[in-house]
C-alpha cells in the first residue's frame, strides 16, 4: 500500500504547527527564571532589604511567557471558544462555524492589533524607553514581544482555517484534539 505524499497544504500547515508548537514549548521555560526570580526576592526579603529589579524579571518573564504561548494554546483548541454549544452539532457546521469566525472576527483582529503593537514597540525602540520602575529596564525589548505574539498567533490562524477547509474537503477533523480527560 503506497503512502500518500503531503501536498502544499500539508506542508504549510505542518510548518505553522511546528512553529506554534516551538514557541509555545520555548516560552514554558520562562517559568522557572520566573520562579528563581520570585523565590529569591521573598528569601532576600525576608533577612536583607527587597531588590529593585526582581519584580521587574518576573513580570517581563511571565508576560512573555503568556504572550508567546498565545499560538501554542490556539493549536491545542484552548482558546475561550463556544463549544459548549457547537459540540453537538455536525462537523461540517462546527467547521463552517470556524471558518466564518476566523475570517470575519480573528484575522481582522489580529492584523489590526499586530499592525497596532508593531507602532507600538517601534515608537519604544525610537525612544530608547525604559519600564516606569525604579530599576528602570529597557522596555523595548519587552513591547517587541506583544507583535512577535500577534503575529505568531495569526500564522497559527491561517493553519487552523487550512485545517478546515482540509476538513471541509475530507470530512475528516483536522484541528487538533486532546484525549478526552477524567474530571476530578
Amino acid at each position: 500500500m503506497s503512502k500518500r505524499k503531503p501536498g502544499a497544504t500539508d506542508r504549510i500547515i505542518g510548518t505553522i504547527d511546528r512553529i506554534s508548537i516551538w514557541s509555545g514549548k520555548a516560552a514554558a521555560w520562562l517559568i522557572i527564571p520566573m520562579f528563581a526570580v520570585l523565590a529569591y526576592e521573598v528569601l532576600i526579603r525576608k533577612f536583607y532589604k527587597p531588590t529593585l529589579w526582581a519584580i521587574d524579571i518576573s513580570t517581563i518573564a511571565y508576560g512573555t511567557h503568556f504572550f508567546i504561548a498565545g499560538a501554542f494554546t490556539l493549536y491545542m483548541q484552548k482558546h475561550i471558544r463556544t463549544d459548549f454549544i457547537s459540540k453537538n452539532w455536525s462537523l461540517k457546521t462546527q467547521i463552517v462555524m470556524d471558518i466564518v469566525q476566523y475570517v470575519v472576527f480573528f484575522i481582522p483582529g489580529m492584523l489590526m492589533f499586530t499592525w497596532v503593537s508593531w507602532e507600538f514597540a517601534s515608537e519604544s525602540w525610537a525612544m530608547n524607553e525604559s519600564m516606569m520602575t525604579t530599576w528602570r529596564p529597557p522596555a523595548y525589548w519587552f513591547k517587541t514581544v506583544i507583535p512577535v505574539s500577534t503575529g505568531l498567533i495569526l500564522l497559527q490562524g491561517v493553519s487552523e482555517i487550512l485545517k478546515c477547509i482540509k476538513s471541509l474537503r475530507t470530512g475528516v477533523d483536522y484541528r487538533h484534539h486532546e484525549p478526552e480527560a477524567e474530571l476530578t
